[in-house]
């Protein structure tokens, strides 16, 4: 029996989120084939998703309570974590995430690279920000570095200079509640007609321009709305730039909730916009498809990747692509209904069972099993 383990980076950084999800539906996925088991080893830990987890792990959920307390988690998983890792005695050790400690010795180590958006975007972090340089680092230790999408593996080859013989390309799945029946109540999130809009609103997000591309349009102005759902609240800096390009208080609106109340905004948005300057992958757009909703999204980095022919793409820089793009999705009946039917044959190529499967070729190769 070959355990696989998986280390506490991520489940001590991340109440809830992508990342943490990915690596619960691996453990849960290995623990479940025949010949391994899995061992997430998260000594303390905050994280949603592994506590609802059913895979098995050494280590207590405990509430974070602030930055101090997080303190905390890391001096106790720095403390705790060699010992549970022996203890579990793993054939190959997956990283969670971008660790500052060296991989430990004799033990064949795995690094998931999700993106290169703290080297493609430096200036919008901090310069004291670690993720880089312990990305790095984690990516010269492994034994082997699995991608999420083809155009990762690319940008990591080019930016770190990593062999591509070193690297795998594992496509994500993306959350079953999207594919959901719809409940008899179901209702719009929104009164009038709108575009829908998800995930924080800042720098590479590039939520500014596709938000001017939607003011230019009379048609699209008068015809929907267009919400934002996550992210922070509004600021009052928002708020002033919303009013500054002549838009209504409430034609500009952010709401938030669960992953269902993101399911039923998919289901009743008039179409899905996606004008990140960079992903990845990507899974909103397979989001809202599986939920029946167009996309119009940008044509660059692994996103054409991701959604194939099922959207319209548009250049990211230019907001006259993006409004034209958006026009088009918003009133062309025929076209909606192509990209409806394409969307539903499009999320089919991706699923965490498939995820798990490719996965797990890597961990056979690297144990020869």
């Amino acid at each position: 029996m070959s355990t696989v383990a998986y280390s506490s980076d991520i489940f001590a950084l991340q109440r809830h989120g992508g990342i943490s999800r990915y690596f619960c539906e691996l453990a849960s996925g290995v623990s479940k084939t025949p010949g391994f088991r899995s061992r997430v080893v998260a000594p303390t830990h905050f994280n949603d998703h592994l506590k609802d987890c059913d895979a098995p792990r050494s280590g207590v959920h405990v509430r974070l309570r602030g930055l101090r307390t997080m303190r905390l988690y890391h001096a106790a998983n720095r403390a705790l974590a060699p010992f549970l890792l022996w203890a579990a005695r793993p054939y190959l050790l997956h990283r969670t995430y971008y660790s500052p400690e060296p991989a430990p010795s004799g033990l064949p180590t795995v690094v998931t690279v999700f993106d290169m958006i703290h080297e493609l975007f430096a200036g919008e972090f901090p310069p004291s920000d670690p993720t880089s340089h312990n990305k790095r680092m984690n990516v010269e230790q492994a034994d082997h570095v699995i991608c999420i999408s083809k155009s990762t593996a690319a940008d990591l080859t080019r930016l770190f200079n990593v062999p591509p013989e070193k690297i795998s390309v594992t496509y994500l799945g993306y959350s079953d509640s999207f594919v959901k029946a719809v409940p008899a109540d179901d209702a719009p999130p929104h009164t009038r007609p709108y575009l829908l809009y998800v995930g924080h609103r800042a720098g590479y997000k590039n939520f500014r321009l596709a938000v001017e591309a939607y003011a230019a349009s009379p048609a699209l102005r008068e015809a929907f709305d267009f919400v934002t759902f996550g992210g922070f609240a509004m600021a009052d800096a928002e708020l002033e730039w919303i009013a500054r390009l002549g838009l209504r208080a409430d034609s500009v609106v952010r709401i938030a909730g669960s992953d269902l109340e993101l399911a039923r905004a998919y289901r009743h948005a008039r179409m899905f916009v996606y004008p990140s300057r960079y992903e990845g992958f990507g899974i909103p757009p397979l989001e809202a498809m599986s939920s029946g909703c167009p996309v119009a999204c940008s044509d660059n980095s692994s996103i054409p990747e991701v959604v194939g022919d099922a959207a319209v793409l548009f250049d990211a820089a230019d907001g006259d692509s993006i409004r034209d793009a958006m026009e088009r999705v918003g009133f062309d009946e025929s076209l909606r209904a192509r990209l409806i039917e394409a969307g539903h044959a499009r999320v089919r190529q991706f699923s965490w069972d498939q995820c798990v499967a490719a996965t797990m070729a890597v961990y056979r190769r690297m144990l020869h099993v």
